[in-house]
């Protein structure tokens, strides 16, 4: 599992008009906040280039498959998926097929290739470009870079945008180094001029994604690092919040604490993976850190921001995880007490130093026990989140509301949790301040304060 905390949803296109199936796609995604972002600059490209998007696979002449190989879960929902395009290919032989994202590399092509006789061609991940170039019928040239939202007239509230590609570290259990290669920072001026652009298409929240995101620009001409993009950022006109993710505890610095921290627009909310609670596990995975630094480092992030809103990361089951480190995990979930953990339990990725070691049935954690751990991490963190959640009832929170859903307006605090409000009026886009009545460790509920300011 990597960094950026992993969305085994799928999200396909829509289909918007009565365009020819010649010119429509199917963008199908599954995996992390960098995939969806991935697509999301991808249907831009392709809708200004003529295309439309499509409901069903069968009704697009170009269907992409953006793919995530951090679980082996994700890889067969996609190997589904293409088994479902078997008789999309029969019926509709001229049907162009692309496999893309993590699950395509350098060392694995000429072998999906034969496995795979469906796909028509393979993209590493994060070549929008590339993928662009293979849809078959384009009717318009690009003349400017593709927005990374699917639809430029009505953009979503909160908008994703990489300012980096790859990473350098060395992860035991992770494959994506050896998926998206090694670290590509954007340059400033190019990340805050689309920055600027999105905004002013009617965007209001920004999040700076990379894989190490707080790594950022240390491969840039003069060095500037992300503190110094936040402050860039920060200054685009009508840009009401800024975030960023994921961030990793080696490169966490007290400027980029500090920054935040006097950045009015900057959420207090940071997600800093731990991924385990105990050294020995620490430095089997690679993480380059201890418990004691990042405990340090936890305390340094609350005294500065005492209104931070924490969220981590965490394996259970690595290779090699013994009793007494499993506790470990366990003892600084319930010390630290984070707003919310993202657990997950061990998959072998192949290539990676973890699947090696998992090759040794002494190192093998047994299935059974690594669900049971996650079990129980998961019920210590539920109660955790149903402790912090209830602080907040009865209290007055801002939300920035990103759209409806089942009737409802459904936003987030500033702390990225979900609220949901009930109005007859078009909060879209606006801050609302809502009384918060009902409390849940996952998300809570409320009423609008001043309903009427809405119209």
């Amino acid at each position: 599992m990597h960094d950026i905390p992993l969305i085994l949803n799928e999200q396909p296109g829509s289909s918007r008009d009565d365009t020819p199936r010649e010119r429509r796609y199917y963008v199908w995604t599954v995996g992390c906040q960098m995939n969806i972002s991935d697509s999301e600059r991808l249907e831009s490209a392709l809708q200004s280039v003529g295309y439309a998007p499509a409901n069903d696979p069968n009704d697009a002449s170009f269907v992409v498959l953006n793919s995530c190989s951090v679980r082996a879960s994700a890889e067969e929902r996609i190997l589904g998926k293409l088994g479902d395009l078997v008789r999309t290919k029969k019926n509709q032989p001229d049907t162009k097929v692309v496999l893309w994202g993590c699950m395509v590399g350098p060392q694995n092509q000429s072998i999906f290739k034969e496995r795979l006789p469906m796909v028509d061609h393979f993209v590493s991940p994060s070549a929008v470009d590339e993928v662009v170039a293979l849809a078959p019928n384009p009717i318009y040239q690009i003349d400017e870079p593709a927005l990374p939202v699917s639809d430029w007239s009505t953009p979503p509230v909160s908008v994703h945008v990489p300012i980096q590609y790859g990473c350098n570290m060395s992860c035991a259990f992770c494959v994506i180094p050896l998926r998206r290669g090694k670290e590509r920072s954007r340059p400033l001026a190019e990340i805050v001029e689309e920055v600027t652009r999105i905004v002013a298409r009617g965007a209001k929240e920004i999040t700076l994604l990379g894989q190490i995101v707080d790594s950022w620009g240390h491969d840039l001409p003069g060095r500037p690092d992300l503190a110094d993009l936040l402050t860039a950022v920060h200054e685009v006109p009508g840009l009401v919040r800024l975030r960023f993710l994921t961030s990793h505890p080696a490169w966490m610095t007290d400027k980029l604490i500090e920054t935040m921290a006097q950045l009015p627009k900057c959420p207090r909310e940071i997600n800093l993976p731990v991924q385990a609670g105990h050294d020995t596990m620490l430095k089997r995975m690679r993480r380059g850190y201890t418990v004691q630094r990042y405990r340090d480092l936890i305390g340094k992030i609350r005294t500065t921001m005492p209104d931070i809103s924490l969220t981590t990361d965490i394996i259970v089951g690595h290779p090699g995880e013994s009793d007494e480190e499993f506790a470990g995990t366990v003892n600084l979930i319930n010390e630290i007490r984070f707003d919310k953990v993202h657990i997950a339990a061990y998959s072998a990725r192949p290539g990676t130093r973890a699947a090696v070691m998992e090759e040794d049935p002494a190192m093998a954690v047994p299935e059974g026990l690594k669900q049971l751990r996650r079990i129980e991490l998961e019920k210590s963190q539920e109660a955790i989140a149903t402790e912090r959640s209830a602080r907040l009832l009865h209290q007055t929170v801002e939300v920035l509301v990103e759209g409806e859903s089942k009737g409802k307006w459904r936003g987030r605090t500033p702390g990225n949790l979900l609220v949901f409000f009930a109005s007859p009026h078009d909060w879209r886009g606006k801050l609302a301040n809502v009384r918060i009545t009902h409390t849940s460790p996952w998300s809570l509920q409320g009423t609008v304060v001043d309903d009427h300011q809405s119209t």
